[in-house]
């Protein structure tokens, strides 16, 4: 992963951008056969992860004006960006469907999975390793300054997103077929369903959860 961050700001706010929302937007398009609409998703996903981009292209960018070759995050500090964050997100995954957040037909979706495997570790060290290397850059004068402001502000539009999400749930993720590739339910159908806390029959009869419940 840290090849992404050594070719200027603009490839590290791809590649961050590509792991999300780019590839959910992808998954969800192929597998899922839908588009991604607002009223469906959460919004530190749709938002707060490109601001996340911004962030880490921030970043880049107050290591690349020192002019001088910046140390990757490698070895244990590599590994414990990564491999917490995704322990958490399969521990997560787990909690949401015991507690009725999630059905494991849900869980079990493509932009589920990828959510849960893939997104934390990635972002958790492209957005960590490139703040961490800005703000010892060593970069001076008021311009720097600015740059940081960027970035925090950034990483708090992120988790104040994360904040409103956790009071004003989405449906998030449809839930999936593997054997089909399939949806058992449309994402408008989830959202009806959760209106009336019931789901289509297809999702009701799928492993897990009947009912898609939200706190």
């Amino acid at each position: 992963m840290a090849p992404a961050l050594e070719h200027g700001p603009v490839w590290a706010f791809l590649a961050v951008f590509a792991v999300s929302p780019g590839a959910p937007a992808l998954l969800a398009l192929v597998l899922e056969r839908r588009l991604l609409r607002p009223r469906h998703e959460f919004t530190a996903f749709l938002y707060g992860d490109p601001a996340l981009a911004v962030s880490c292209a921030a970043g880049v960018w107050l290591t690349d004006s020192q002019r001088a070759a910046s140390v990757p995050v490698t070895g244990w500090p590599a590994v414990a960006m990564t491999v917490p964050p995704l322990v958490f997100g399969l521990w997560q995954g787990r909690w949401e469907v015991r507690t009725g957040l999630y059905t494991r037909a849900q869980l079990l979706s493509p932009t589920k999975i990828w959510h849960q495997a893939v997104v934390y570790p990635l972002l958790t060290y492209l957005v960590g390793s490139s703040f961490l290397r800005g703000v010892t850059s060593g970069a001076e004068g008021p311009l720097r300054w600015v740059v940081l402001a960027v970035m925090a502000g950034c990483l708090l539009f992120w988790i104040a997103a994360n904040v409103h999400d956790r009071r004003h749930p989405s449906t998030g993720h449809p839930p999936y077929e593997w054997r089909q590739l399939r949806p058992l339910a449309s994402m408008d159908a989830m959202v009806r369903a959760s209106a009336h806390e019931t789901l289509p029959d297809a999702a009701r009869n799928s492993p897990g959860p009947g009912v898609n419940q939200r706190p």
